[in-house]
């Protein structure tokens, strides 16, 4: 693995644009030294560093409409996977946050293949760890999606909202939610179905369901595990506000 960087592969690493990592090098939050031919490199543990200051002072240098990077691109050289890569847990389940699957044992098919010491020694740790969590909301509610939208605690999440089975299962592809909120007014049946459907889903192993709604039970049959919270589904006013607690002990 090369020690030093190009402008457009370090940001590239950061899912930033080429002209932010020339800013952090003119105003000397990176060092840097220069190629013959004049152009600029930025020695990889450098990098790494700024990542991890920013991280402590609990700031993500992902730029909104950049896209996000999983830790087998991050530190791959090149465009393909590998070899090694592809039979891993983290690659598998398109983890995003490899570093919530690190306790996993190699024989359960976590092959640490970037894996430092600690998290706290890895670039990738530093540069996701303060992301924003993405939730997916089910429910046919005009009046809880814009509810949910308005929240101005909720900023630091990212929403998408759907309404059918079909559509829940073509968002899993990219999307990866962290949490699904699951509105139970669109019936005890379809909730099921859904619960079903989202637990047996391989790309999202770690989801976890929030059920929505007064006056209902969960669905018979479902393991309790799935759910983020055991004795009952919450209400909308309640959600709001552990969506808002949430937020602040994250940032605060």
């Amino acid at each position: 693995m090369s020690e030093f960087l190009t402008t457009g592969k370090a940001a590239a690493l950061c899912s930033v644009t080429p002209d932010t990592v020339l800013k952090w090098v003119k105003a000397g939050k990176i060092p840097a030294k220069r190629t013959a031919g004049g152009h600029c490199r930025i020695r990889r543990g450098d990098l790494f560093a700024l990542l991890k200051q920013m991280d402590d002072q609990q700031l993500s240098v992902i730029e909104d409409d950049r896209q996000f990077k999983f830790c087998w691109e991050f530190y791959s050289e090149t465009e393909e996977i590998q070899a090694e890569c592809s039979q891993c847990i983290v690659y598998r389940s398109r983890a995003h946050r490899c570093y919530e699957m690190s306790q996993l044992p190699y024989e359960n098919g976590h092959a640490k293949l970037h894996c430092q010491e600690s998290c706290e020694n890895c670039g990738y740790y530093h540069l996701v760890r303060w992301q924003n969590q993405n939730i997916l909301v089910i429910t046919e509610q005009h009046s809880l999606q814009t509810e949910l939208e308005d929240g101005t605690s909720l900023k630091q999440y990212n929403l998408c909202f759907t309404d059918s089975e079909y559509k829940c299962s073509m968002l899993m592809e990219d999307y990866r939610p962290d949490y699904i909120i699951l509105d139970c007014s669109i019936g005890s049946g379809r909730v099921w179905h859904f619960v079903r459907n989202i637990a047996a889903d391989p790309r999202i192993p770690f989801v976890k369901i929030v059920l929505v709604g007064e006056g209902y039970e969960f669905p018979q049959d479902c393991e309790k595990e799935i759910f983020a919270q055991v004795e009952s589904p919450l209400t909308r006013v309640t959600l709001m506000k552990l969506l808002g607690a949430s937020n602040q002990n994250s940032y605060d």
